[in-house]
């Protein structure tokens, strides 16, 4: 059975998710490894699938996609483990098209902190984008 999540945590999850996106951390093996679980895994929008070592391997020589995210949900799964879905928007550069996904995250507390566990994008409909 699924808990509320408290605003407050709600607030700080969405937070680290757009961390996640930022190009100084995204560019940072270091500031990643601390977002990320050890069990990080992420099913991507093509079936595949990566692990934590793979993400920190890949991810800081990639050019940083421009990315929206919005209409954030959270719940509990348990009393350390939070779920967050929302809608995202995403193009690789400012000549491509915009690429539209609903997205999944799941975050454990390891009791230091917040760390994200499984993320999946599922390629969506086109959605009206809110620039707030």
């Amino acid at each position: 059975m699924t808990q509320k999540i408290t605003q407050e945590l709600l607030d700080e999850l969405i937070s680290l998710e757009r961390r996640l996106l930022e190009p100084h951390v995204r560019e940072s093996k270091e500031r990643l490894s601390l977002l990320l679980d050890d069990d990080f895994y992420e099913i991507s929008a093509n079936g595949l699938l990566f692990d934590k070592r793979h993400v920190l391997s890949r991810l800081p020589s990639e050019k940083v996609p421009q990315f929206y995210n919005q209409d954030f949900r959270g719940q509990m799964l348990s009393e350390t483990i939070a779920q967050l879905t929302y809608h995202a928007a995403y193009r690789r550069n400012a000549y491509s098209n915009l690429q539209f996904s609903l997205r999944m995250s799941l975050w454990r507390n390891n009791g230091a902190g917040w760390q994200l566990l499984f993320h999946q994008g599922t390629p969506s409909p086109e959605f009206i984008l809110k620039y707030d």
